[in-house]
């Protein structure tokens, strides 16, 4: 197969610890990591020879070792397998293809600015792709080492999960929106408008009674994560956000989904998402900053998306017995 070789160059105004911290900080990878494939991570503790495992949410990915490690200067691996739904696999010829593969990172600092060089071996099918998504990772990782939060990265995590989200809805028949699929359960409808109250008014929230941030802007993320991306356990929704029996109308869904999410966009994009917002305390949390607010919308976003495939799946079910 046919190598070619990824280069590219970024100025970051931050210390190059501050960039080091970022290229290898779980919580601040797995922002940047979604330019290549949404939800990938790094398992690995970066030592040398020591196994790295990158692995999206489909649970493909690649694995490597980490040749060179040294700390704010320089950090290299090479990769010599892949991952095929959570399997690692060493003798396919997609993994013989790209065995012996780098990448490496290089940093050198000069009055406080960090030039951050990156580049990587990259199959001649993939490299105008794999290019261009480097050139957005970057991106990332300037704003993330540069500010701790990205517009950029929020930006799309909200429009992929505004895409599926609406993608899920759209997969319902308009008689469908209203059936319940098994008892105790919501409707397809209903968790829309549960989706609908909970985002209602999240605009005005970001916007009034804004105050610096005196902690991590971040802080409040993994519990975040930790109650709405358990999809083990069942939550129950305050008594402000349970949705009404309906009936609903999916188009009318559909266009409030789209209007409530220009909204929190526009805020997401404009706003300084260090600041936190003092309107509403989050239940059991308390005050969020913008950028622990609009991850929210992010989570429990992913959250519904699940239940509404799992709505879809059952009703299938019906139908097909």
């Amino acid at each position: 197969m046919e190598t070619k070789l990824i280069k590219k160059s970024i100025e970051v105004n931050a210390p190059k610890e501050q960039v080091w911290k970022t290229l290898i900080s779980g919580d601040k990878n797995k922002i940047w990591f979604n330019a290549f494939s949404e939800g990938t991570q790094a398992q690995t503790d970066w030592q040398v020879g020591s196994k790295a495992i990158f692995m999206d949410e489909s649970k493909n990915g690649i694995v490597g070792i980490i040749k060179v490690n040294k700390p704010a200067e320089e950090l290299v691996t090479e990769y010599n397998g892949v991952i095929n739904e959570g399997v690692e696999n060493y003798d396919t010829e997609e993994a013989h293809s790209m065995n012996g593969f780098q990448e490496i990172y290089r940093l050198k600092e000069e009055n406080g600015v960090t030039q951050l060089d990156i580049q990587c071996d990259m199959g001649a099918d993939y490299f105008e792709m794999m290019s261009d998504a480097w050139e957005h990772a970057l991106v990332i990782v300037k704003e993330l080492a540069e500010t701790e939060t990205s517009a950029t990265a929020l930006l799309d995590q909200l429009d992929n999960t505004t895409k599926n989200f609406r993608k899920a809805i759209e997969s319902f028949d308009e008689d469908e929106i209203n059936e319940v699929p098994f008892e105790g359960s919501w409707t397809a409808g209903q968790v829309v408008e549960h989706i609908l109250k909970s985002e209602s008014g999240l605009p005005e929230v970001l916007s009034n009674n804004i105050a610096e941030t005196q902690r991590p802007v971040d802080a409040n993320i993994p519990e975040i994560e930790h109650i709405f991306l358990d999809f083990s356990t069942k939550l129950k929704a305050p008594d402000f956000n349970v949705p009404s029996d309906g009936p609903h109308n999916k188009a009318e869904l559909i266009d409030a989904f789209a209007k409530e999410r220009e909204e929190i966009r526009k805020v997401a994009a404009e706003q300084d998402l260090r600041l936190t917002a003092n309107a509403f305390e989050f239940p059991g949390i308390g005050t969020l900053t913008r950028w622990e607010w609009l991850n929210f919308v992010v989570c429990h976003s992913k959250r519904h998306i699940y239940q509404l495939t799992n709505i879809r799946k059952k009703l299938s079910e019906k139908v097909a017995g």
